[in-house]
């Protein structure tokens, strides 16, 4: 199994930062690659429909004391994968870890593919918590 860690500079307070992404409403707003639209679940979860037309579990674990935000995606019941994200406070601003794992049943080359998604993801997240838009 694979892992994959990125660190973006987002210029905003990590409680805001941590509480956005913690948000399951607002992952096809940022998580673009993984979340075209999603739905509350009856278990408190989520249910993601993916850009492959994928329905997945998510559930989001969010810690605000300690910044973290975990995503445990289920891709099929006895399917699992982890995703965990902390933020940090720098100067003014957060620094957002983000990392992943690969699927057990996941190639490699569709892992390397995600970890570009994530990166792409991470950008829209800067942008939409750093820019001011009426919209």
């Amino acid at each position: 199994m694979k892992y994959d860690t990125q660190t973006v500079d987002i210029e905003a307070d990590p409680a805001t930062v941590a509480a956005f992404i913690a948000n399951g409403a607002n992952l096809p707003r940022w998580a673009i690659g993984f979340a075209k639209q999603v739905t509350p679940s009856d278990d408190g979860g989520w249910s993601v429909t993916t850009g492959s037309g994928e329905r997945v579990a998510t559930r989001i674990w969010h810690d605000p004391t300690a910044g973290t935000v975990d995503f445990v995606i289920s891709p099929t019941p006895n399917d699992e994968v982890s995703a965990w994200t902390r933020a940090l406070r720098v100067g003014t601003g957060t620094l957002l870890t983000f990392t992943q794992a690969q699927r057990p049943a996941m190639s490699d080359d569709a892992f390397d593919a995600q970890v570009v998604a994530v990166r792409h993801e991470l950008v829209a997240l800067k942008a939409l918590l750093e820019v001011s838009c009426p919209l």
